[in-house]
């Protein structure tokens, strides 16, 4: 096992070699082209072959990536039905929710275990995928993702439209030069989220300071993550002051492992929505859970001032 190439690059080069270009797999995938690409040589140097090559403004596999291609592709098609057959089939009694990994791990798992105290006749499974299912490929009863996505559901309901606030480890500020004003956070380093693949434009900091009233700014010191959570975890571990997701941080927050030293909400232009299929409710359970996440989302108001947010 130890000689099989990393199962991320051979992901990318699956969905390159099936779409034929670097942006459009990178869309798929939620990364960013040079993520993609960065794959790519990663699995061509552990196999020490050529598997692609430019032509023109896009590329194309070499006849030896196109042979590796067709394994590939194969392999993951075995995968593909493997899950249907046998894992999709043991989980078919479960109510199945597919949401965003952040909205999963970080609002929607521990009120799901709360909820199930209540209706323990009930099975859950709860997965998190940046990939919106295909009913076909990946079945699910309901699907929390943002609002653009809501055409590929037969119906959905907007849950509540999420917001960005600075938010740190109080360690950080405490050892730090003081917060007085917004524009005070430029001696610290601003930890970046790259929303590129979720919503577009991506919200950043600049839009943050411009909502304060801090135009015309220079970040002196920033570092880029695609991922929120490994972003949220930086800030808890003090390595820096990140414009993260209200809602997604609204427990550290209450714990005061995070604060928000300024209350300005930068709301996101989308909402997370609730879709499903049509035959969803003859599910047990369905109705139930339905009802209650959606009474429960529109209880959030991101608008409001963190918890323990303080200049």
């Amino acid at each position: 096992m130890a000689d099989l190439p990393p199962l991320r690059a051979l992901q990318v080069f699956e969905a390159v070699g099936r779409l034929g270009s670097v942006t459009r797999a990178a869309r798929e995938l939620h990364v960013s082209p040079g993520a993609i690409s960065q794959q790519i040589k990663s699995l061509e140097n552990t196999l020490e072959t050529r598997l692609v090559e430019r032509k023109g403004s896009g590329i194309v596999l070499t006849k030896v990536g196109a042979a590796f291609h067709n394994a590939v592709e194969k392999t993951f098609a075995d995968l593909v039905k493997a899950r249907v057959e046998i894992i999709d089939k043991h989980r078919t009694g479960a109510l199945i929710i597919s949401a965003l990994p952040l909205f999963a791990s970080r609002w929607l798992s521990s009120r799901m275990f709360a909820w199930q105290t209540s209706h323990p006749q009930i099975n859950l499974h709860l997965e998190g995928s940046v990939t919106e299912p295909a009913t076909a490929e990946r079945p699910f009863d309901f699907r929390i993702t943002y609002a653009d996505k809501a055409h590929l559901f037969d119906s959905f309901v907007p849950l509540f439209t999420d917001g960005l606030c600075p938010v740190c480890s109080p360690a950080l500020i405490a050892s730090g030069p003081p917060l007085n004003t917004p524009a005070d956070l430029l001696s610290y380093r601003l930890l970046t989220i790259d929303w590129s693949a979720f919503l577009s434009p991506p919200p950043s900091w600049e839009d943050w300071f411009h909502l304060v009233k801090v135009d015309g700014t220079h970040i002196p010191h920033f570092f880029v993550m695609s991922l929120s959570s490994l972003a949220i975890e930086a800030a808890i571990e003090g390595r820096g002051i990140v414009l993260a997701q209200r809602a997604m941080v609204e427990d550290e927050l209450k714990s005061g492992r995070l604060v928000a030293p300024f209350p300005d909400v930068l709301k996101l232009p989308s909402p997370y929505i609730l879709g499903w299929k049509k035959s969803v409710f003859s599910k047990a359970g369905a109705g139930e859970f339905h009802r209650w996440l959606v009474g429960l989302a529109r209880k959030e108001d991101v608008a409001a001032p963190a918890p323990n947010a303080a200049i």
